[in-house]
């Protein structure tokens, strides 16, 4: 198979974020041509999320990587890194990740994962839908029509609801729905107000069907996102077990899992003031407040915003995470459980980013391909050993 010049640069032009709309989708519209076109991608997909962050790896072989990707360039009379102006660093970069494109498919010393049976499958949209009733609606995969509630239309599509469709004037009677989302699932809704939550896996929303008091409060369990819509006069309030946040109008991530060993906060625009208790910490862009939820104690951090909410676009980010947690999220998201054949490999550390629509098997590569650890495949558990 050829692949032409123009296809690799959209390629990467949209792994690096700066394609237009309409590149993005004439990439995804040459990606469903073939299977062919499909694995290519992937292939390239792969090296791009290995080799973003691969300078942080002690055990990737830069020299040989650099070599393979510059016979390749030079078999092609071109030097597109430069062309397309990434950085010298960033050229590096992508290098390392590139050399896994140059790997025999026989190759002796491929990771255990890439030659086990798949393990896992990526989330989808779906949810229950709780009305004050007590009626439970499924929700995700059907076509879209509406459901009643306390006399007001909810608009349902495949991948949202929206309350937001009816004023509801006159209303008085505050009446609560329950979004709740299991292992393995997402899913989205816009609220009365015009605020829009993106609901991660394993996370509950309670809410109200229409705001009518002084404050604009839903109560969280697991994590979503917030672009919140502004009113000055009604402020919005996301509660917590152990916390609460209160915003005008914003962007940000609340992470509030009851069996994870901690709480955060992260702002991605605006400003909210976190409170717990005593406390009472105002957040502007880029802050996290984090919570240790044993102990109580607390820290306000400068971080990339973008990279804790990246999984509402599809990526999942980690940077420096003990394995032990990077676990938990990966079995959130694809239904399936981590167990350590030793204490010590919980803390280990990874880093990368992935496509949140892979499949298990690849991710589980790529973290053996970096790591001292190897997984052992049991149906849907996971055994972590150490190399």
């Amino acid at each position: 198979m050829t692949i032409s010049n123009y296809i690799e640069e959209l390629i990467y032009r949209v792994l690096a974020g700066d394609a237009s709309e309409e590149e993005r989708c004439e990439l995804e519209a040459w990606v469903r041509e073939s299977e062919e076109h499909r694995v290519f991608f992937h292939k390239v997909e792969r090296a791009w999320y290995t080799g973003k962050y691969a300078v942080r790896w002690k055990n990737v072989e830069m020299s040989s990587a650099w070599k393979a990707v510059e016979h390749k360039r030079e078999a092609r009379g071109r030097k597109r890194v430069v062309r397309i102006g990434w950085s010298v660093a960033a050229a590096v970069v992508l290098a390392v990740g590139l050399a896994w494109m140059f790997l025999p498919s026989g190759e002796e010393n491929m990771p255990v994962a890439m030659v086990q049976a798949p393990v896992g499958k990526p989330g989808e949209s779906k949810a229950l839908l709780v009305l004050s009733s007590g009626e439970r609606v499924a929700l995700g995969g059907e076509q879209a029509d509406t459901i009643r509630e306390n006399g007001q239309s909810i608009l349902r599509e495949k991948d949202y609801i929206d309350y937001s469709r009816e004023k509801g004037d006159g209303v008085t009677e505050t009446v609560y729905n329950e979004l709740i989302v299991p292992v393995g699932g997402e899913y989205r809704l816009l609220l009365a107000d015009g605020t829009v939550v993106y609901m991660n896996s394993e996370s509950r929303l309670k809410y109200p069907v229409r705001f009518t008091g002084s404050e604009r409060l839903v109560e969280l369990e697991g994590e979503a996102y917030f672009e919140v819509e502004r009113d000055e006069e009604r402020p919005f309030v996301v509660r917590t077990s152990r916390l609460d946040v209160t915003v005008l109008g914003t962007g940000f991530n609340v992470m509030a899992y009851k069996k994870d060993a901690r709480t955060e906060v992260t702002l991605v625009n605006g400003k909210v003031d976190v409170t717990s208790g005593k406390i009472s910490e105002v957040l502007t862009p880029n802050r996290q407040f984090v919570m240790n939820n044993e102990s109580g104690e607390y820290e306000v951090r400068t971080v990339d915003a973008n990279a804790y909410a990246a999984w509402k676009k599809g990526t999942l980010n980690f940077d420096a995470m003990p394995l032990e947690e990077l676990g938990d999220k990966l079995a959130r998201w694809y239904g399936v459980s981590f167990f350590f054949s030793n204490e010590r490999l919980k803390q280990l550390k990874f880093t990368g980013a992935f496509r949140k629509y892979n499949d298990m098997d690849y991710i589980l590569s790529l973290i053996e391909a970096t790591t001292d650890v190897t997984f052992k495949i049991n149906g849907d558990a996971i055994i972590v050993n150490e190399k």
